[in-house]
């Protein structure tokens, strides 16, 4: 019996719908941006980049660092009253693992993980009404978590993202130490920075 050459292609392509597909590749390399948006963050730009190492069959270990500022006024609570710090930025280090279902065609491909992060406040001025009195040391005791999920386009060794991310990372009472006055006595202040951020990048991976 013959089969048409419609036939024959409608045939070979539902086989090849049919074939698994390959999993996603996920070493790399890749920089990321956005804005995140969280009590302390308030619609703060951050970027920053990213190495992702294959763990497990869809399954990536990834490691990120960035650098956020343009966060709002953040409250320092002293014996003589609250005091006021400005511009203050963040640099988080972040790890975890991602889940890569195969891509779609080999393009089109979803992902989702969370992890733990490390999240750094670099020295900062603090205010008393509109005068400066001081520049505070890092603070670097504020750990937390994120979860995430995105969605990517591209070949697989290209392909652009979009996600969104959660973090949690909160803290009563940090101490607050300054570098250039004499002690003030126990400075602290809540810092918060859970929230939604949202990010596009670009990944190269091998």
């Amino acid at each position: 019996m013959l089969r048409s050459p419609r036939l024959s292609a409608a045939l070979a392509a539902a086989a090849l719908l049919l074939l698994p597909a390959p999993a996603a590749r996920a070493a790399g390399i890749g920089a990321f941006a956005g804005v995140m948006d969280t009590d302390l963050l308030e619609d703060s730009p951050v970027y920053g980049g990213q190495l992702e190492f294959d763990f497990f069959p869809c399954v990536s270990l990834l490691i990120r660092g960035g650098y956020a500022d343009g966060f709002d006024d953040l409250e320092i609570k002293g014996p003589a009253g609250t005091l006021r710090a400005e511009e203050i930025s963040l640099v988080p280090v972040e790890a975890g693992l991602l889940l890569r279902p195969p891509a779609l065609f080999g393009i089109l491909g979803i992902y989702a993980g969370g992890g733990a992060g490390w999240y750094c406040l670099p020295g900062f001025d603090v205010y008393s009404g509109r005068n400066r009195i001081a520049e505070t040391d890092d603070v670097t005791d504020l750990v937390g978590w994120w979860a995430l999920g995105g969605i990517e386009l591209g070949v697989p060794s290209f392909r652009v993202f979009g996600e969104v991310k959660y973090m949690g990372a909160e803290k009563d009472g940090i101490d607050i130490e300054f570098r250039d006055v004499r002690d003030k006595g126990n400075l602290k202040a809540d810092v918060d920075l859970s929230g939604v951020a949202f990010l596009v990048g670009v990944r190269i991976a091998w």
